[in-house]
């Protein structure tokens, strides 16, 4: 499929904004703002109040839309509604303790710890602390009189009050059935987009971040298998929908494969020292173009591709399977071997696409928890992922003892040390300017929120800064180029918005590049535009990066090794859950319907992996970040290699002549099976012993980990003598496991350099 330069930008995009989310979100928000603005205005012209408070209308209405984040529609507009009243109370509570400086600045102080603690109670405690801090903060700097009060409030009431109309608009307004629509679509794209880099010598470094994106689609449309019932807006239970969804994006994988191999060259690029890479190269070197088998998985991904189109694409992968299958899987000549990956990826994406969306607007009502959850959405009862809370013990009348402050909770740590950081920063804020010591301030609060380790306030301070430089450059190009013209420069702070409630999601460094851009433009439109106001602006955000890091690693600090621990133990525990699962469905076929819920809560783990790693990247940056690459490819790796595993069997369940080979085969699986949880084992016993040993100590190996540090470990081949395609392609999976998990093994070898070890403690 050709497109045009706008399209692939649009679907480069959507690969990251699934269901156009993040769009419709930037579009809403937007438009509350400009209704804040609105509404401000208005207020301002009737009760002649200082112009200026439009600025705050403007940003308490985007930091409303931006911090509710609750998981469903109805929860977010609560919580925006429960910020009306918030923005309204504490300016007065703050006005009222004005004439006492030095409480009303020990109440700022006690507010930013309690909106950092108060984060421990979920998304609508996080979004109502957080707007209490910046109200008390608007107040604060801005010192309303009791005659400027009343304007004041009403301007931040409407802040609110536009941003939960426009959630509810959203909330009334949405069609679930086109978000699903969407989805579906882009998963065409990103499919054909692997096939095109797969396919073609010249893009094979592009074949491991496109087929990410195949990833990305599959767990957006699980999430929205989440929050909405697919029996309602689809002729498909929601079972049959997450089982074609996986076999679409595991053949896909597998044809991608078959396809880069068959360049002749020996070259794997999902995984070099691949023990199954001999194999798999002899299938594929010579070939040929395949442009028959091509054209037709093309043709089935084309949304223009009529019915008759579709069909002969379909007639041509039965006549293919049937060919292949008919033969001994020993036998298979090297050309079908890659035809037959090809077809069984036209079959999977002509099945997605005989489903028939329907909308129902009753069915919105049955969205989030109050829906009867699905085995597509709801992960099976001990997997990592699982969204049901703790049992809570009960409690007894007992004396109060007091706690280690390392044994206390993340929140209540990042509590104190918020507290310390406000009020260093503050008077650190004064000494570089009187009048604008609320930046240090502001940055020294925010590299506190959405992240619970000092590495990732490290991170955060770092993002802050970086973007803060970046956005103070492109302020100062745009205002010179545009500088005079008001209408311009009000186009830039809009634009420069809607990046940042756009691409924020993505990296926290978007929103200082384009808040501190809107700044500048704003500033130039008011006329108070100057270098030594940038100057301060860079200073401040120093100081406030500054005292937030040091406190953070100076004050109650902890490493942030084990949360990354938990969460690479909890992946294991994922795929070790799936393997002891796949091993009793080989068994009994029937059993099948639990490897679903194995399945999502793996993609689930490997997701959070990548959120972990990526908070966590500039204190990687530090240390070095060979290592941890090279461990999440390779768990990205055995993730591909488990969920075809499960896909093989799940797909083998439903035809008794395949369970039936299962069964027959099912000591042959178990002890493939055993070997790569032995080996997911060892894996996870170097993540459980500290990666790099402590400053006081030497670094130690253990003596398992010595037999795997071969430059091919050893891995379960299948054997030869089965002849059955179904087990055999459940044995290859398990090999491919079985390898990536001893490599892993062998990366996260404890480091021999004390020095090295040193710095992971110290900065990690």
């Amino acid at each position: 499929m050709k497109y045009g330069v706008i399209s692939r930008t649009l679907h480069a995009l959507g690969a990251r904004d699934p269901a156009r989310e993040r769009l419709r979100t930037m579009l809403a928000v937007t438009t509350g703002i400009l209704l804040s603005v609105l509404w401000g205005h208005g207020v301002i012209h009737v009760l002649h109040a200082d112009s200026g408070l439009l600025a705050m209308s403007m940003f308490l209405s985007l930091m409303s839309g931006l911090f509710v984040k609750d998981s469903t529609a109805p929860a977010r507009i609560l919580t925006t509604g429960l910020l009306i009243p918030t923005l309204v109370l504490v300016p007065l509570l703050a006005t009222a303790l004005h004439s006492q400086r030095y409480l009303l600045l020990a109440v700022f102080v006690i507010i930013s710890g309690t909106a950092v603690w108060a984060r421990r109670f979920g998304a609508r405690a996080t979004a109502v602390g957080t707007l209490t801090f910046f109200a008390y903060f608007f107040t604060l700097f801005m010192h309303p009189t009791p005659k400027e009060l009343p304007a004041f409030c009403l301007i931040a009431a409407g802040a609110a009050g536009t941003q939960f109309l426009m959630k509810l608009l959203m909330w009334l307004g949405r069609h679930p059935e086109r978000e699903l629509g969407v989805l579906l679509r882009e998963l065409r794209v990103a499919t054909a987009a692997a096939m095109d880099s797969a396919s073609s010598p010249a893009h094979e470094r592009a074949l491991a971040h496109r087929l990410e994106r195949v990833d990305t689609m599959w767990r957006a449309i699980t999430g929205w298998q989440r929050k909405f019932r697919t029996e309602t807006f689809t002729n498909w239970d929601a079972d049959t929908l997450a089982l074609c969804v996986m076999d679409a994006c595991v053949h896909t994988e597998e044809a991608c494969r078959q396809l880069a191999l068959r360049h002749g060259d020996g070259h794997d690029p999902f995984g070099p020292d691949d023990p199954q890479r001999d194999l798999r190269s002899a299938h594929g070197a010579g070939t040929g173009h395949h442009a028959e088998a091509l054209g037709h998985v093309l043709a089935t991904l084309d949304e223009r591709t009529s019915g008759p189109g579709l069909d002969r694409a379909r007639r041509w992968a039965r006549s293919v399977i049937h060919e292949v299958e008919a033969q001994d899987g020993s036998s298979t000549e090297p050309g079908d071997l890659l035809d037959f990956r090809l077809a069984e990826c036209v079959l999977a994406h002509a099945r997605l696409k005989e489903m028939e969306l329907r909308s129902r607007h009753r069915g919105r009502g049955k969205s989030g928890p109050d829906a009867s959850p699905t085995s597509a959405g709801t992960p099976v009862e001990g997997s990592s992922s699982s969204p049901g809370t703790t049992p809570r013990t009960p409690r007894h009348l007992t004396r109060p003892r007091w706690t280690p402050w390392r044994e206390w909770t993340p929140t209540s740590r990042l509590a104190i040390q918020a507290m310390t950081a406000t009020s260093i920063a503050s008077v650190v804020g004064e000494a570089i300017s009187a009048t604008r010591w609320y930046w240090a301030v502001l940055t020294a609060f925010v590299v506190f929120l959405s992240t619970t380790t000092r590495s990732g306030i490290l991170t955060r301070a770092y993002r802050r800064l970086m973007g803060t430089v970046l956005g103070l450059l492109a302020g100062v190009v745009l205002t010179y180029l545009a500088h005079g013209v008001d209408g311009v420069l009000l186009a830039i702070c809009l634009v420069s918005i809607m990046g940042m409630i756009y691409f924020t999601p993505l990296n926290y460094a978007y929103a200082a590049f384009f808040i501190t851009t809107t700044l500048v433009a704003l500033y130039d439109v008011l006329g108070v535009l100057h270098g030594h106001l940038l100057e301060v602006r860079l200073e401040e955000t120093v100081a406030g990066c500054v005292c937030g890091v040091l406190c953070a690693y100076l004050l109650l600090s902890t490493t942030s090794r084990p949360e990354l621990v938990a969460t690479v133990d909890a992946y294991v525990d994922a795929v070790d859950a799936l393997l002891r699962d796949g091993a009793d469905v080989a068994a009994s076929p029937g059993e099948s319907g639990v490897l679903l819920g194995r399945v999502h809560a793996v993609e689930a783990s490997q997701a959070e992996i990548d959120q972990t790693i990526s908070a966590m990247s500039t204190a990687f940056l530090i240390i070095g970040h060979e290592r941890v690459d090279s461990a999440r490819s390779l768990m990205v790796y055995s993730s591909r290699s488990s969920v075809r595993f499960a896909q093989v069997l799940m797909s083998a369940a439903t035809d008794p002549a395949e369970a039936a080979g299962l069964v027959r085969h099912q000591d042959l699986i178990r002890d493939a099976v055993s070997g790569a949880r032995e080996a997911a084992a060892l894996a996870r016993r170097q993540i459980d012993h500290p990666t790099a040993a402590g400053p006081d100590s030497t670094p130690t190996t253990t003596t398992t980990t010595t037999t795997t540090t071969s430059s091919t470990p050893p891995a379960v081949e299948p054997s030869p003598d089965v002849g059955d395609p179904t087990v055999r392609a459940a044995l290859i999976a398990l090999a491919r496991l079985t390898w990536v998990m001893h490599r892993l093994a062998e990366v996260l070898e404890p480091s021999e350099d004390r020095r090295d070890a040193r710095a992971r403690i110290h900065v990690l």
